[in-house]
């Protein structure tokens, strides 16, 4: 069965801010709704939560709803706490006051390692008065709506391109033709897009942190259903959450994120401490003989990032179904890697079937639109293209 949704735009609260590779809600929706008909579902759960988009559909349907999430990177926490707790009643006087105080913020621009290169000295400056706003509105919730709004605009006005979630300076002359309307943007940003932070979820648990050490705070046989999706491969070669995240952490105040203290060493220290990102962990007997069909027609180095991968992949699923006490559902990609195509869809299903979770459906859902390019690499003057597909897999636990 095909999902695509090829028509749905983020005009919703979903477009509010930029996170890499999110879920299509329509999707998430129209997949919960189908099981919350059929059982009752009081508990959802995302071990990845990124930006909430899953977490944020299940509050959508019931707002009574109890939900809870692990996310490594700062900045997925930040979005999905805003999403789920909403703006408070005072959200259009914090409106009016951050506009009013940019007009009087005192001209000093922020400094970190290395901001010249990414943002021009006049943006800097800019950027520096809407954070210093920010930062004296009283209201938390309305600091991390204003937060997530101006996460967007770091983005859009730093000297990366936009082409790719990575970190790619742009050339001299497209960063010279950036026209500066930062403080003007933002503020029709924050206004016109308030109304949608109108959820107030009853009870939230977002966790910040690696699921693979601090798992063990979500109890087992806890959760109604899981529903999430995961990394296609490790960060560092794949979709870079954490490198795309790191240009606003730098500018949000620090008081309003999670920190554990390493999130800002470099660029990329996120991606190398996600999933995938070490080699400390050992794929078990049954992960083995999961993947090496796949492994012995891939390249000595390459198979070094696939089983690192695949060893934190099968025990964070041995956490999804120790927790799960009806359904897992998971939208995956296969990755395709040294030319060979990395069936995940089809190891993740035998996996849950393995420990006791039987497949109830495979939807399909067309990629129509990516910011990753069509070909990543070449092999033997081949070219390797990226995945176009996603797939959801719906999986419920036997009855003993």
């Amino acid at each position: 069965m095909n999902i695509s949704f090829q028509d749905y735009r983020k005009d919703d609260i979903h477009g509010v801010s930029l996170y890499p590779a999110t879920m299509i809600a329509p999707v998430q929706n129209l997949v919960m709704k189908s099981i919350i008909e059929t059982d009752e579902i009081t508990t959802v759960y995302d071990p990845y939560h990124g930006s909430g988009t899953s977490l944020y559909e299940a509050v959508k349907i019931d707002d009574k709803c109890e939900v809870y999430g692990f996310d490594i990177n700062p900045l997925a926490n930040l979005l999905t706490y805003i999403k789920l707790k909403g703006v408070t009643k005072n959200i259009l006087e914090d409106i009016n006051t951050v506009k009013e105080l940019v007009k009087t913020a005192p001209d000093i621009p922020l400094e970190f390692d290395n901001i010249e290169k990414w943002f021009r000295k006049d943006i800097i400056v800019s950027l520096s008065k809407i954070r210093w706003s920010i930062i004296q509105i009283k209201s938390k919730r309305n600091r991390l709506y204003f937060w997530s709004v101006f996460s967007k605009l770091v983005r859009k006005y730093s000297n990366s391109r936009s082409s790719t979630y990575k970190l790619h300076i742009r050339n001299s002359e497209d960063i010279f033709k950036i026209k500066n309307n930062v403080i003007g943007e933002f503020l029709t940003e924050i206004k016109v897009n308030a109304k949608k932070f109108n959820i107030k979820a009853k009870h939230v648990n977002l966790i910040k942190g690696d699921v693979l050490k601090l798992g063990y705070k979500i109890k087992p046989n806890s959760i109604d259903l899981t529903i999430t999706s995961p990394p296609y491969g490790d960060n560092q070669t794949t979709v870079t959450y954490g490198q795309f995240s790191s240009l606003p952490l730098f500018w949000i105040d620090k008081k309003d994120l999670k920190l554990e203290g390493w999130e800002l060493d470099n660029y990329s220290i996120i991606d190398r401490k996600s999933l995938g990102g070490s080699n400390k962990n050992q794929l078990s007997e049954i992960g083995i003989e999961l993947i090496s069909p796949y492994l012995s027609k891939i390249g000595q180095i390459k198979q070094k990032k696939v089983i690192n991968f695949f060893a934190d992949y099968f025990i964070s699923l041995d956490h999804i179904c120790d927790v799960t006490k009806k359904y897992i559902v998971m939208t995956l990609g296969n990755r395709t890697v040294d030319g060979t195509n990395i069936d995940l869809t089809s190891i993740t299903s035998k996996y849950l079937e393995i420990k006791g979770f039987e497949n109830l459906q495979l939807l399909d859902r067309t990629i129509p639109n990516k910011r990753m390019a069509s070909i990543v690499s070449y092999k033997e003057g081949n070219p390797i293209y990226s995945m176009n597909k996603e797939y959801v897999i719906i999986h419920k636990k036997k009855l003993i």
